[in-house]
């Protein structure tokens, strides 16, 4: 059997209604690690994406605005475009570019960092 990545996102304290929603309906997965915000699930490659959010439940789907990727660097390019057209300042911009960047490993926050916000 081979298996295929999904990575789900979404409002706090998600993952325990998915899982059990996925135990209840008998869907075949697996369960994986939390990266950042995303939460990593194995699915059956012969189910599809529609199947695994059937599976999962519409209303635990909207209850925490779930997304779904096929790739973290989907995921990026979603954030990236939802980053765009927004009303934030250049400096919330950087500070939110900041904490993505932090939950990848790649930049640590210093206090001097929030003051981007006072701005």
């Amino acid at each position: 059997m081979e298996w295929n990545t999904v990575y789900v996102t979404g409002r706090p304290e998600f993952e325990e209604d998915v899982v059990d929603n996925l135990k209840d309906s008998g869907f075949l997965f697996m369960e994986g690690t939390k990266e950042g915000d995303l939460t990593l699930f194995w699915i059956d490659e012969k189910a599809t994406l529609r199947d695994f959010k059937k599976a999962i439940g519409s209303k635990t789907v909207f209850k925490y605005r779930l997304q779904f990727f096929t790739s973290q660097e989907q995921f990026l390019e979603t954030s990236k475009k939802a980053g765009s057209d927004n009303n934030f300042t250049p400096q919330e911009q950087a500070l939110i570019r900041k904490m993505i960047e932090s939950r990848q490993g790649k930049v640590s926050f210093k206090n001097n960092d929030l003051s981007l916000l006072s701005a």
